[in-house]
């Protein structure tokens, strides 16, 4: 009769009883969704600390692969223990439920007015103002800064456009635009692109519920009652400024008449659906309803000049000082990084001039008649300073109060008027300087060979192949990984910052909008780097953005200083959704066994439910081996191996793991790949396993009190390994101590794991700490993945080729030897560590036994 005729003939009695072939075959389905669900858990962890492989995309498919494995799990547990467990499925619903709940809640709308005039916006209205036009109240309410008059066309006015219905019945634009970017391959351009176009033209085309055309047309005239192109209508999104800049991303308009406002709020909103702000906002993380839009309209000031200012420095780093960046006239073409204005580096503390660079001005922009304009700058500016000393130091003063209030670095875009006075037309937050180490040597200095030099736009260091982006090329046509060389820094390159390593700019200010994204995405950049068109297209290069430096080849004192693309804040979105779930898949509650609390109903995590079902299914396959044992399971016959070990081990060969089978099997007939290696270890001779352990008298007196109180039911217990050509499982209860080896080994290195799982002892709680601490050390030596829950350890090692899998096999099997009773021997904490570093280097005697062996 072969191996599984059995199956097709014996029957169980009670229709719920499992047959032998179902619980092998359940017992390996929950092995390895076990070890899938470990995989993904420990990936999760991976991204909440580095998270910058992470889209929203790629989240939600390792959650749903999750729950797929936890299902998984779940039905093969039912099925091997014929539905003992029925709260199982019940726990998994109940936090999937949860997780979908957090996962899709989406943001609510906050209640509020269509219109708020700004100095009317208290702490309850600001959410329903949107980031930009919030932050303004912000510093005009509360810090009583000097903010232009305006007022913010809520995110009540765009809930009130977005849930009309659509003429042809499709249901509410809300939905069509939700429909329209759900799964967009971002990857694909010519998609996004049609995808752009069909949302902007389709909100173009909406009709404006006569209450916010009659609200939006009340309020511009209220703030220009004499008429005229008096207005400025600029975006105000539901994360704008916040956890995201969105810099460049939206349409202004400046010099906008009151009758025009509802066209140019409705323009306003559907720049939300421009190519660059799509890729962007996804790429943030958010869903539409966070990315929702306020309008802020607001009376355009006579600018005699205008810029941007940085309240901490981000070249150099230092929190003590502040960059400014300013203009004649309007600073549009400063922001979009059309020009460079005079930049200067100021002392946060008193405003005190530090360092400056005067850029030659010979236009300024002005608005006429509702169009933004380029005149001559009058000569008597063209060599003026823009701003002077005063100047300098009332912006200072901006600067400390914003960060005292708020608690973290501000980018200011601001208005001097015909009068003197410094407006603040916007107020965004940035994230506080990186603590990376930066390379304090200028490499010009050591040989390496400059090719072009350049000032620092968003420090950093990176290297790649140069390419240029000549006008009419599509962002498309960017590779990964290159260095981009452009002509000006146009905030239209945005959605190509992160996949390349670093921008090279001929034209552009540091202080424009492209380069504060490139910072977000942690993207070396340069600007003013004249030259920079010259670079040989495809030659390697390294950028030093602390230098303001382009070297040939790749320089790696340099490229040690590298760090990864953050592409994500710490306050993201996309992170923010991780984090509200994490506590429904990642904690393990469920640690020990043997208490009561030990039940499917409680599990309150994915990981609970994995670590119950696994327990249960060790039981059942230990239940199994017993019945093999007794002889009720004539398709499968228990053997015994010989040997001199106090091991009462038993195997089960499930097809060509033995060379043969008569009881006793010599341990020359193993022929399973895995178990072999790990008997080879088990097994060394160097390794004591006759005899006393050597004890520490405090040790063994508290081992006799372990005992006295939990006594184990069967020292002697039996072990047992179920083996197959290139698997084993092996289990091994000796004494008080639990430890289990589950690994494949073959050919292909993606299929070949170890997990690695031990548990208990007979000493006290800290002995038993102690000892884990041991074979902590050891295993993370060797390369495992470790997980450790008092004194229980689970550790896995994976995805290396064969050889090198059997060599840890027979290194976990020595270790195995190596810890029996070792607890008894802990009996300070530095015991582990001497311990560990005696078994890494080959000696595998006891304190104790040296003598013994005669070694010193």
């Amino acid at each position: 009769m072969g191996l599984f005729d059995f199956f097709r003939r014996k029957k169980r009695t009670g229709a719920s009883s499992p047959k032998l072939r179902e619980i092998w075959c359940g017992f390996q389905q929950i092995l390895a969704d076990n070890k899938k669900v470990m995989g993904l858990i420990g990936s999760l962890e991976e991204l909440l600390v580095s998270p910058k492989d992470l889209d929203l995309a790629y989240l939600d498919s390792r959650i749903g692969l999750l729950d797929q494995h936890v299902a998984s799990l779940v039905a093969a547990l039912h099925k091997i223990s014929g539905g003992k467990f029925p709260e199982l499925e019940s726990a998994r619903v109940r936090i999937k439920g949860a997780i979908a709940q957090r996962w899709e809640e989406a943001a609510a709308f906050p209640a509020s007015p269509l219109i708020v005039r700004l100095e009317e916006a208290g702490p309850e209205l600001l959410t329903a103002l949107g980031g930009k036009a919030g932050n303004l109240a912000r510093v005009k309410n509360q810090l009583a800064l000097p903010v232009p008059d305006g007022a913010v066309a809520t995110l009540s006015a765009y809930k009130l456009f977005m849930e009309q219905e659509l003429p042809d019945g499709g249901g509410t634009l809300l939905s069509r635009l939700k429909t329209g970017l759900h799964n967009l391959d971002l990857a694909n351009e010519a998609l996004v692109g049609q995808v752009s176009q069909e949302l902007q033209h389709l909100i173009l085309a909406q009709p404006m519920p006569p209450e916010l055309a009659g609200a939006l047309l009340q309020a511009a005239q209220r703030l220009a009652p004499e008429g005229g192109h008096r207005l400025a209508v600029r975006s105000s999104g539901g994360r704008e400024d916040i956890t995201a800049s969105f810099a460049g991303q939206y349409k202004s308009f400046l010099g906008v008449a009151p009758a025009e406002v509802p066209d140019r709020w409705r323009r306003v909103v559907a720049s939300q659906f421009g190519e660059g702000a799509i890729i962007y906002f996804k790429l943030q993380g958010l869903v539409l309803e966070e990315a929702a839009m306020g309008v802020l309209i607001q009376r355009l000031v006579e600018a005699r000049s205008a810029g941007v200012m940085l309240t901490t420095d981000p070249v150099g780093g230092s929190p003590e000082n502040l960059m400014i960046s300013a203009t004649w006239g309007l600073a549009a073409d400063l922001v979009a990084g059309r020009m460079r204005g005079d930049e200067y580096l100021v002392a946060k503390a008193d405003g005190r001039l530090l360092q400056a660079r005067y850029g030659r001005q010979e236009h300024l922009l002005q608005v006429r008649d509702g169009c933004l304009e380029k005149q001559p700058a009058p000569p008597e500016l063209m060599e003026t300073p823009v701003l002077e000393a005063g100047d300098l130091e009332r912006l200072a003063s901006y600067a400390r109060m914003l960060e005292a209030h708020c608690g973290c670095p501000h980018c200011v875009e601001w208005v001097k008027d015909d009068q003197g006075t410094i407006q603040v037309v916007q107020a965004r937050h940035l994230p506080p300087a990186d603590n990376f180490p930066r390379p304090l040597v200028d490499m010009a200095g050591t040989g390496a060979l400059v090719l072009v030099s350049g000032h620092i736009g968003s420090p950093g260091v990176a290297a790649g192949p140069v390419f240029h982006l000549e006008p009419g090329q599509s962002l498309a046509e960017v590779p990964a990984g290159v260095v981009l060389v452009v002509p000006r820094t146009t905030p239209e390159l945005a959605p190509v910052l992160p996949r390349i390593a670093a921008l090279v700019a001929e034209i552009g200010s540091a202080n424009g909008h492209l380069i504060l994204v490139a910072r977000e995405y942690g993207v070396p950049a340069l600007v003013e780097a004249g030259g920079a068109a010259g670079l040989p297209a495809g030659e390697v290069v390294t950028v030093d953005a602390y230098h303001g430096k382009v070297y040939q080849g790749r320089v790696e004192e340099l490229l040690r200083y590298q760090r990864p693309h953050p592409r994500y804040a710490t306050d993201s979105a996309v992170l923010g959704r991780l984090r509200a779930v994490a506590d429904l898949i990642i904690p393990v509650n469920l640690v020990d066994r043997r208490s009561k609390e030990f039940r499917p109903e409680n599990c309150r995590t994915y990981h609970d439910i994995t670590r119950f079902g696994q327990e249960k299914a060790m039981q059942i396959m230990f239940g199994l081996m017993d019945d093999v044992a007794q002889g009720r399971v004539p398709a499968l016959k228990l053997l015994k191996l010989k040997t001199t070990l106090p091991l009462n081990l038993h195997l089960v060969d499930l097809g060509d793991g033995l060379a043969s089978h008569d009881t006793p099997v010599p341990p020359e007939d193993i022929i399973s790949v895995p178990m072999r290696a790990l008997w080879r270890g088990i097994s060394y001779p160097n390794i004591t396993w006759a005899g006393p352990v050597p004890v520490d008298v405090g040790g063994f007196l508290h081992v006799l009190g372990q005992s006295a109180i939990n006594p184990p039911q069967n020292f002697w217990d039996k072990t047992y390994a179920i083996v197959a050509a290139n698997y084993v499982n092996y289990a091994c209860r000796l004494g008080y101590h639990f430890q289990s080896v589950d690994s494949y080994v073959g050919d292909v290195p993606e299929n070949n794991y170890i997990n690695f799982t031990f548990k208990g002892g007979a000493a006290d709680d800290t002995r038993r700490v102690r000892r884990i601490r041991l074979i902590a050390t050891v295993l993370e030596r060797l390369g495992f993945d470790m997980e450790i829950f008092g004194d229980v350890i689970r550790a896995r090692f994976r995805r290396r080729p064969e050889a090198e899998m059997e060599e840890r096999l027979d290194l976990v099997g020595r270790l195995m030897a190596y810890v029996r009773q070792m607890d008894m021997l802990m009996k300070d904490d530095n015991i582990s560590q001497v311990l560990a570093e005696r078994f890494l280097a080959g000696h595998y005697e006891r304190p104790g036994e040296e003598a013994e062996t005669g070694e010193a």
